[in-house]
């Protein structure tokens, strides 16, 4: 319960400190989870089979979330429960090695923890309101200083000790962030009040809307196509970096690069965004996630793997700042953590269940280096769905 309200200046802070734990936390874990499974003896197929167990609960639950975050009367209510429930299975996770409780264990986790991101942006795009002068890309870029921060450190702890501390990172920084979750002055947005009990929408309304609206349609389609080519790419680069000779912390060193270029790209975006729009900024990302595996293409290495990793860091900014203020204009009033959670956790969920058993047959019999061809190609034709079908529009409801 709030009793005053914080100043403008001590709501931003509490805003880039939440960002930076939220996101942090993954950085110690998320690089690493698919090394943890190498090392208790899974394979390649295995590894994505988990994958795609993550991601069908992970997309069957996303909606649900949204729906529950944007009637909620206290929107941090869902939130606390899926930080806490998945520092509580990711621990028990770091405790098995076979294969069969790993995949039980992933549905959970996919169920409870796939959506915290699009649930944060959510909360931040309200609280933003208030804060007209600041944009999403300048509290965003310090969620991606937490990830560059945690990853190398991660990689230089697991390489120091064992990769049980990554686990334990992503628990202190997730309990860190349900810490920091409830000093927000979060309250039921204006649009979520008018949207709630008849006029709120459901999962089955809402992707009808999608399937009807040639500009939700070509952007689910151009982030499909993106996500279920390059996948890959991020599911084996631990992998493959190891096969190359990095030790840890060259790895951890090949998660941080892009995040930090995050930093600059995301106060960038800001301005091009007032300047030219989120539609053109966000369709700029798909070309350069493509252009990106160029260097491993022509000349796979350990240099040529990282700069492949850091030049898609960069495209981030682009796309996850494009995407929350794109859907902030075009989804309909109060439902845009519904929105969010459907393109960032459904949509790319499907596009996991998809493509990583593909991704793990590829790498156990072609190698890691044909994931990089596929992602140049789906990355192009993306980009060409993208500017085909989405069309610029505010239209708030």
């Amino acid at each position: 319960m709030q009793t005053t309200k914080p100043t403008p200046s001590s709501l931003l802070l509490r805003l880039r400190l939440f960002s930076f734990l939220a996101i942090g936390a993954g950085g110690f874990l998320i690089p690493y989870i698919r090394l943890f499974y190498k090392r208790q003896g899974l394979t390649g197929t295995q590894i994505g089979v988990l994958g795609t167990i993550m991601s069908v609960a992970g997309l069957l639950a996303a909606p649900l979330w949204g729906r529950w975050i944007d009637n909620a009367d206290d929107p941090r209510k869902p939130l606390n429960a899926s930080l806490l429930a998945s520092v509580a299975i990711y621990l028990l996770i770091s405790q098995q090695a076979a294969f069969i409780w790993l995949a039980l264990l992933n549905v959970l986790i996919g169920f409870v923890g796939t959506s915290i991101e699009p649930m944060s942006d959510a909360i931040t795009m309200d609280i933003l309101k208030r804060l007209p002068k600041s944009g999403y890309g300048s509290i965003r870029l310090w969620g991606s200083l937490g990830w560059a921060v945690t990853v190398m450190f991660g990689g230089w702890i697991i390489q120091e000790t064992s990769i049980m501390a990554a686990f334990w990172g992503y628990s202190f920084m997730a309990i860190g962030t349900w810490l920091i979750i409830n000093v927000l002055p979060v309250e039921k947005s204006e649009q979520s009040k008018t949207s709630s009990g008849k006029n709120s929408l459901g999962t089955r309304k809402m992707l009808n809307i999608i399937k009807s609206d040639r500009t939700l349609l070509g952007l689910a389609l151009a982030i499909s196509i993106l996500w279920f080519t390059r996948i890959g790419i991020f599911q084996f680069q631990a992998i493959y970096l190891d096969q190359l000779g990095a030790v840890e912390s060259i790895i951890g060193l090949g998660f941080t690069i892009g995040p930090l270029l995050q930093l600059p790209g995301m106060l960038w975006v800001d301005r091009l965004i007032k300047r030219y729009g989120s539609k053109q900024v966000l369709g700029a990302t798909f070309l350069l996630y493509a252009l990106s595996t160029v260097f491993t293409i022509v000349h796979p290495s350990i240099a040529t793997v990282i700069i492949t990793g850091s030049i898609g860091g960069f495209a981030f900014s682009f796309y996850n700042v494009g995407l929350v203020v794109f859907l902030s204009e075009c989804a309909p009033m109060g439902q845009v953590a519904t929105s969010l959670t459907i393109y960032k956790s459904t949509i790319v969920g499907f596009m996991i269940v998809l493509a990583s058993p593909l991704s793990g047959l590829i790498f156990d019999y072609a190698g890691a280096y044909w994931l990089y061809v596929f992602s140049l190609v789906g990355g192009l034709i993306s980009a060409l769905v993208f500017w085909f079908f989405v069309q610029d529009r505010n239209r708030n409801k």
